[in-house]
């Protein structure tokens, strides 16, 4: 008998062990299907859209701990389930779920969380913008946006990935709105006190540099959709 049940308790330790590396080593994709399903699950049960969501991110290492204010605000800013379940298989890719998010929750006024992460993706997305990444930057960026919709540093970075993709119908009212944000946040060599160039673009930036490039890019996409 004893043999038994410890053979019993030991494949339940494989599969609690297999269900664990499997998800460790599952694809963005593959991770997202799987809380797709688990969406539907709750659906199923009558749980509204915000509600499943948040059981899902309730549900997932790392997330468990950040407050229930912070999540249902970043449930609310992005929208629907499908950014929000992307967001949270890029924030478990890049780690951010250690040491990004709990920094943001525990170092930043309430009133900035959103922009603050926003930042953080911006500077993410700028990386694979200038690697030449577009497909993976705009998909960064776009999650960015969402995140901080009154932002200079959400706003025309997307626009530039529009235009080097050669969509200049799409940028140029991203790069108009842009613009007015920038103008609106001051001096571009401070941005402003909460959030500098180096904070959503990284440590080097050349301030001047970017802000021309910017302005240059929307006057070509003003020409050409004129």
């Amino acid at each position: 008998m004893e043999s038994i049940l410890a053979a019993f308790i030991g494949l339940i330790a494989a599969l609690v062990l297999y269900r664990y590396l499997r998800q460790r080593n599952a694809t963005p994709q593959q991770r997202v299907a799987a809380m797709l399903r688990q969406y539907d699950g709750f659906a199923r049960d009558g749980l509204s859209e915000r509600e499943a969501l948040l059981r899902i991110l309730l549900s997932r290492s790392g997330w468990q701990k950040l407050p229930l204010d912070f999540l249902g605000e970043l449930v609310g800013r992005l929208a629907s389930k499908e950014a929000v379940l992307q967001f949270i298989s890029l924030a478990e890719d890049c780690g951010y779920t250690k040491e990004q998010l709990p920094a943001i929750v525990n170092h930043s006024p309430a009133g900035d969380r959103m922009e603050r992460l926003a930042c953080v993706l911006s500077r993410f997305g700028y990386q694979l913008q200038s690697d030449q990444r577009f497909k993976e930057a705009e998909f960064v960026q776009k999650l960015a946006l969402a995140l901080g919709p009154d932002c200079y540093f959400t706003s025309l970075p997307l626009a530039t990935t529009y235009h080097r993709t050669g969509r200049c119908t799409e940028a140029r009212p991203l790069f108009e709105r842009g613009v007015a944000q920038l103008h609106t946040a001051g001096e571009m060599a401070s941005a402003s006190e909460r959030f500098t160039l180096a904070d959503c673009f990284g440590d080097g930036v050349d301030a001047t540099r970017l802000r021309a490039l910017w302005l240059e890019m929307y006057d070509q996409c003003v020409k050409s959709t004129t």
